[in-house]
């Protein structure tokens, strides 16, 4: 594939499905923020946290036919940040820490409406 509507539909069809993934992310920290200050359930908060770590570690894999089709220079960009995104996952799933994975995405000096690092990439790519 090479033809630049052929990159123009890749990108796309990349574009929506980070899209997706990004809106499954906030709603899973949405659904999680509630269970904690409902209900103060921590077993359910834990879980529904390590759901985010896990779509976000497996994000690279899942999408990887998608990133296939890319243009070059633009493939290895998206595959890095994935990587990046995916490598922080995992080592919050790794120690366990419910901080961390609800940390996943949002830099230091976030404040609550911006965007994340996810919605931040997409917008880079599209």
């Amino acid at each position: 594939m090479n033809a630049p509507s052929e990159y123009k539909r890749s990108i796309k069809a990349l574009h929506d499905r980070l899209l997706a993934l990004a809106g499954e992310v906030r709603r899973i920290e949405s659904q999680a923020d509630r269970v904690l200050e409902e209900k103060y359930d921590l077993r359910e908060y834990r879980s529904l946290l390590q759901k985010k770590a896990e779509i976000l570690s497996s994000a690279p894999e899942e999408l990887r036919r998608l990133i296939d089709d890319l243009p070059q220079p633009l493939k290895e960009k998206v595959a890095y940040q994935l990587r990046l995104f995916a490598g922080n996952a995992e080592q919050s799933l790794n120690v366990n820490s419910v901080f961390f994975m609800r940390q996943l995405l949002y830099p230091e000096n976030y404040r609550e409406g911006q965007d994340n690092d996810l919605e931040k990439f997409i917008r880079v790519i599209n």
